[in-house]
């Protein structure tokens, strides 16, 4: 077979490869790096590389038996195990006519006859392919660059858009947000400046001139919510301990009306650069970005913070796929395991090292009890001055689903967002508080 070696790889396979190498060589966060994309199809990516994680061992099995690997030297190997994915359990065809997609097509019958007797017997994992969840697009209106109205006024006189009316229930909102029709939009229930788009608007927002500018920011609701319940008054000090790329922060940022303080951590150096240009692009003057590792931080470095917002990076699987369908693999156990431990450090430094703090909010975009709930109730048993607080009361009232009732105290008082129910990515969020001196 002649290959030509002009024909590049597809954008798609490139992005997804790269992002699992990343996964898997340096544990790090595949929310983040999956939402870092600006050209890639966000949906697909998510799709394909939640399949490869859930059956990581038959395709790891298949790859080998094959000897695609020993043979195809010059191959990538995380490239490698993409294409056969996207082969056997994603969309079943490969794009394009490079090298690599045309010598993996060349083992296409070897890998399918291996990936049957792989499976025979074996109760299939059942993985709906993210473009099956069509979630709304969230746009949140950055009031620290220009007025909410004047923003509905550009959507509704010049672009031709529909604003429905407020929703009186969270019941009737979600009907609504399911509904959606095109040039149809909505306020979000809960969060104020937050609007819900039809899915099929993903493409339109994408290269919008006020996504551009950030008088609009692309932000989940999920991803809202944390910065909602931290709930920082005006004039206050907050310290983000897991800044990057900012979103949440300059959330926080309008709350406050620009007064007051927010010392945003991260250290990573692409990722604080991120943080850098998001902050100053959005026309906030209390950000204070920190190139440092939260763990590094005391409160000679952050003086007064009395509220802390702590995500820190977890294994994804509330943005990479629906709750119902996550299959786990020792690999994942392991990494759960690894995240888990962070995470619990990172939350009790929070509690210990700064006197002045009255709230603290930790959230993940997992949906893993080890990653959430035990987290929690680990850090509360080591820090009895401090207690959870159920977050109904700012959510209006209403609410779907909360944490695992395994966790005693812990979790009828966290909640979760639920894709398939609450129209967003995956969230889980606990809301900390400091016990009053007596």
């Amino acid at each position: 077979m002649v290959f030509n070696h002009s024909v590049k790889v597809p954008t798609q396979y490139k992005v997804a490869s790269k992002i699992l190498q990343k996964y898997e060589e340096e544990g790090a966060s595949m929310r983040s790096m999956i939402y870092e994309q600006k050209h890639a199809r966000i949906n697909r990516l998510c799709g394909l590389i939640t399949k490869i994680l859930q059956q990581k061992p038959t395709l790891d099995a298949v790859i080998q038996r094959s000897e695609i690997m020993e043979k195809e030297q010059r191959l990538n190997p995380f490239l490698c195990k993409i294409l056969v994915a996207e082969l056997l359990i994603g969309c079943g065809k490969l794009n394009g006519n490079s090298k690599p997609v045309q010598t993996v097509l060349s083992y296409e019958k070897k890998l399918r006859k291996l990936y049957k007797k792989e499976t025979e017997g074996k109760e299939e994992i059942v993985s709906a392919p993210a473009e099956e969840l069509q979630l709304p697009r969230y746009i949140r209106i950055n009031t620290l660059k220009v007025k909410a109205r004047e923003i509905l006024e550009i959507l509704s006189m010049e672009e031709g858009w529909r604003q429905l009316p407020a929703a009186a229930s969270y019941t009737e909102y979600l009907e609504t947000v399911q509904n959606l029709q095109n040039r149809e939009f909505i306020e979000d229930f809960h969060v104020v400046n937050l609007f819900a788009f039809p899915p099929n608007s993903r493409r339109y927002w994408a290269t919008h001139r006020l996504v551009e500018d950030a008088s609009v920011v692309l932000q989940n609701k999920s991803s809202c919510l944390a910065p909602l319940l931290l709930a920082p008054s005006r004039k206050s000090r907050v310290f983000d301990m897991c800044a990057a790329p900012g979103l949440k922060t300059i959330q926080m940022a309008e709350m406050m009306k620009n007064k007051g303080v927010i010392y945003a951590a991260e250290n990573h150096d692409r990722r604080y650069s991120t943080l850098q240009q998001f902050a100053s692009n959005s026309g906030s003057t209390i950000v204070q970005p920190l190139f440092m590792d939260s763990l590094a931080v005391f409160d000679n470095d952050v003086p007064g913070t009395e509220y802390i917002l702590l995500d820190p990076s977890c294994s994804g699987s509330g943005v990479l796929q629906q709750i119902q369908t996550r299959e786990r693999t020792e690999y994942d156990k392991d990494r759960i395991e690894r995240l888990s431990r962070l995470q619990l450090k990172l939350l009790c430094h929070a509690m210990k090292n700064f006197p002045a703090v009255k709230r603290i909010v930790y959230s993940t975009c997992s949906m893993n009890i080890q990653e959430n709930e035990m987290v929690v109730q680990q850090a509360l048993k080591q820090f009895k001055n401090f207690r959870i607080k159920c977050p109904l009361e700012q959510l209006r009232g209403e609410w779907r689903n909360f944490g695992s009732p395994e966790v005693k105290r812990i979790g009828k008082n966290c909640i979760y967002a639920v894709p398939e129910i609450d129209g967003t990515t995956g969230f889980f969020i606990a809301v900390l508080e400091r016990k009053e001196a007596r």
